[in-house]
């Protein structure tokens, strides 16, 4: 019993759109093989460029607390051998870890004929993220298992998914480095002030009509109007002015930090030219970076066949 899944990136918060607006995007991403066996242990064993900054013990993956709420709620035992060809930087910002959660999710719903619907599966695969920020958080899990652009409710897992129109592009810079995702939450102030909540709703409300309707004035203004908490993570970033700058420079309509950083990235309603951005990047002193040029992606978490985990 075995099952090789994709499972796409995601682009979380947006702008003001803390923990509930996320964006799944088209790479990178990675590929997660799981067999079930019944007798023995977990394993877990990453490939590919980044598998070194993952740990080979299973119980310090994002994927164990999601595979021991399978064994809870169905009450049956189980192991899991998984293989992951790991195509998204970890603590980059592009919810690498929110991706493979969302992938065993996925895996195990249809290896054990589960049949839990897409609600359920946001709140298992949310349950992986506290390996990696210390607390579950829905917006990237949900992005990657569904895809589009996911606004979700994390207080009660209410979710509605907003297939994105095919003329936009995302130019990701990933740069520096941050403390752990654990670390970036421990920043953010436990509570805002009624303007800036104002401020906030207003502007993840414009966000989601501007990408849906392609009202480029607003969409500049709403992603890049968050007053909460990129002002506090952008500081932590020398390279966030000069990235910033570069991108709109270049084109963006809007850009913003990735996540919670180090990442930042800026959508475009054209398809960016790579020399031109790296140009403007290294014209600024940036030397060392990733430039990676994508596009959202309305299909989340899927099926694909086993020789996809070696290309």
């Amino acid at each position: 019993m075995s099952i090789c899944v994709r499972s796409p990136a995601s682009i979380a918060n947006l702008g003001p759109g803390f923990d509930i607006l996320s964006m799944a995007i088209t790479e990178p991403y990675d590929v997660v093989c799981v067999k079930l066996t019944h007798g023995g242990d977990d394993s877990v064993r990453f490939i590919g460029e980044y598998s070194h900054y993952l740990p080979s013990n299973f119980r310090s993956t994002t994927m164990h607390p999601v595979v021991e709420e399978f064994r809870r709620i169905l009450g049956i035992n189980f192991n899991v051998h998984v293989t992951i060809w790991k195509g998204i930087k970890p603590a980059s910002g592009l919810g690498s870890s929110g991706a493979d959660a969302a992938a065993i999710a996925y895996a195990l719903n249809k290896l054990l004929n589960a049949g839990l619907n897409h609600k359920s599966l946001i709140r298992i695969a949310a349950l992986g993220e506290t390996a990696a920020a210390g607390v579950p958080h829905m917006d990237n899990v949900a992005a990657s298992l569904l895809g589009g652009l996911v606004i979700i409710n994390p207080v009660t897992g209410d979710f509605v998914k907003v297939d994105l129109p095919s003329n936009y592009w995302v130019s990701v810079v990933i740069a520096g480095s941050k403390p752990s995702t654990r670390e970036m939450r421990k920043l953010l102030p436990n509570a805002v002030g009624m303007n800036d909540l104002k401020n906030n709703s207003a502007y993840a409300s414009m966000l989601v009509y501007s990408l849906i309707t392609g009202n480029r004035e607003v969409l500049s203004r709403a992603l890049m109007g968050d007053s909460i908490v990129e002002p506090v993570r952008s500081r932590l970033y020398p390279h966030y002015n000069v990235v910033k700058e570069a991108l709109l420079k270049a084109g963006a309509i809007g850009v913003t930090l990735a996540g919670a950083g180090p990442s930042l990235f800026g959508i475009f309603d054209f398809e960016p030219d790579r020399e031109s951005i790296s140009g403007l990047l290294e014209a600024r002193g940036l030397r060392d970076y990733v430039l990676i040029i994508t596009r959202p992606s309305n299909v989340g978490v899927h099926e694909v066949p086993y020789e996809d985990l070696n290309t």
